[in-house]
C-alpha cells in the first residue's frame, strides 16, 4: 500500500489544512451530539496530526484528550501548539495501540483509516480501547462522492490512489460492523472548504492532502494549471468551495 510520508507534509499541513471556526464548530457539534455528555470525558484523537481537532476538545469542551499519531513530525508541530499543555501525545500505531481495555469514552478519527494497510484492525483496536456504551467517531470522505470535486477532476492520478484506498460508504458501514460497533449511523455534511477559488488554489500548491504528495511533479504541475486556469475563470463556483463529507458513527454495545 502506497503512503504519504508525514515528514514532508508536516511544515505545511496547518496552512494547507486550515479549517475555519465555522467548520470547527461544526465537528465539534458532531461529538455533542453523538456523545452522552462530554464533561469529564477521555476522548483519544486517533491520527491527530498537528492536533487540529485534539487542542479545540480539550480547550472548548474542556475534555481529558490524548491525542495519538505514528508521525513524530506531526505530533512536535502538536507539541508546539499546546502551550498550556492541556493533551497528551502519543506515538501509536494504530494497528496495535499500547492503551488497555476500556480506556476511553470516545474515539475520534478523521481522515485517518484509508492511510492504514488494515483498516479492519485499526477499528477492532478502537472498540477495544472505549468503556462499554462508548462512541467511534468517523469524520471522512467515501469514494462515491469524492469523485467529481476539485481533486479528483484536475488531479486524476491522486483519483487513481483514492479509487484503490478509500472505502465506499457500504464497505465503511461492514467494517464496523464486522469490528463488533452497533447503532451505526452515517449522515452527510456540506463543509466550506476555501473562501473563494483563488485560495482554494493557494492551499492545493502546498500539496494540502496525501493523494497529491503521492503523484508525480509533472502530473502534479500539470493538474495545478488546469485548476489555475479554472479559477481564474469561475473563482466563485461553490462546486470549488464545497466538500461533501460524514460523519459516521458506531458504539460499543453496553454489555460488552
Amino acid at each position: 500500500m502506497k503512503k504519504a510520508d508525514y515528514s514532508k507534509i508536516a511544515p505545511c499541513y496547518d496552512k494547507g489544512r486550515y479549517l475555519t471556526e465555522l467548520n470547527m464548530d461544526l465537528a465539534l457539534g458532531f461529538l455533542t451530539k453523538y456523545a452522552k455528555t462530554t464533561a469529564g470525558i477521555h476522548i483519544l484523537d486517533l491520527g491527530c496530526g498537528t492536533g487540529r481537532f485534539a487542542l479545540p476538545m480539550a480547550e472548548r469542551l474542556g475534555c481529558r484528550v490524548t491525542g495519538a499519531d505514528n508521525s513524530p513530525e506531526m505530533l512536535d508541530k502538536a507539541r508546539e501548539k499546546d502551550t498550556r499543555h492541556n493533551v497528551i501525545w502519543d506515538i501509536q500505531d494504530a494497528h496495535r495501540l499500547s492503551y488497555s481495555d476500556t480506556s476511553f469514552d470516545i474515539v475520534f478519527i478523521s481522515h485517518l483509516l484509508h492511510h492504514c494497510a488494515e483498516p479492519g484492525q485499526v477499528l477492532v483496536e478502537c472498540r477495544r480501547v472505549l468503556k462499554p456504551g462508548g462512541l467511534l467517531l468517523i469524520r471522512h470522505c467515501v469514494i462515491e462522492e469524492i469523485r467529481e470535486d476539485p481533486e479528483s477532476i484536475f488531479f486524476p492520478e491522486a483519483l487513481s490512489i483514492n479509487e484503490t484506498r478509500i472505502a465506499t460508504i457500504a464497505q465503511m458501514i461492514a467494517l464496523l460492523k464486522e469490528a463488533g460497533f452497533v447503532n451505526i449511523n452515517s449522515e452527510i455534511f456540506i463543509q466550506r472548504s476555501s473562501e473563494n477559488g483563488q485560495i482554494l488554489y493557494e492551499r492545493m500548491s502546498t500539496r494540502n492532502v496525501s493523494s497529491l504528495v503521492m503523484i508525480p511533479q509533472q502530473a502534479f504541475e500539470r493538474g495545478l494549471k488546469r485548476l489555475h486556469e479554472y479559477v481564474q475563470k469561475h473563482p466563485d463556483d461553490l462546486w470549488l468551495l464545497d466538500d461533501k463529507m460524514r460523519i459516521t458513527t458506531g458504539y460499543r454495545d453496553n454489555a460488552s
